[in-house]
């Protein structure tokens, strides 16, 4: 847990004591609050905007970047969706 802790805590960092003993939780609130096809929907707007704006200042490698890191975080929704879902049955 130490080395987590020294990783997450690089970055600043809102979860409590209690949620970073149990993430679970959180993961658990997320899907709660938030519907998996919203989430998509607003993650591709963000990404749209980010293309939108950064046409003076990106060039080819980022704007790769940032569409695989797109593909990745749906993925990892996705499949956290389905391991949130697992853990109610």
């Amino acid at each position: 847990m130490e080395e987590i802790m020294k990783k997450l805590n690089y970055q600043p960092n809102t979860l409590s004591a209690t949620e970073l003993n149990n993430p679970e939780m959180v993961i658990a609130d997320f899907f709660d609050n938030n519907e998996l096809h919203e989430v998509r929907d607003k993650l591709w707007e963000l990404y749209k905007g980010w293309v939108n704006n950064s046409v003076d200042f990106a060039e080819g490698p980022e704007n790769a970047d940032m569409l695989y890191l797109y593909g990745q975080l749906i993925n990892m929704l996705n499949a956290t969706y389905i391991s949130n879902e697992k853990k109610k049955s």
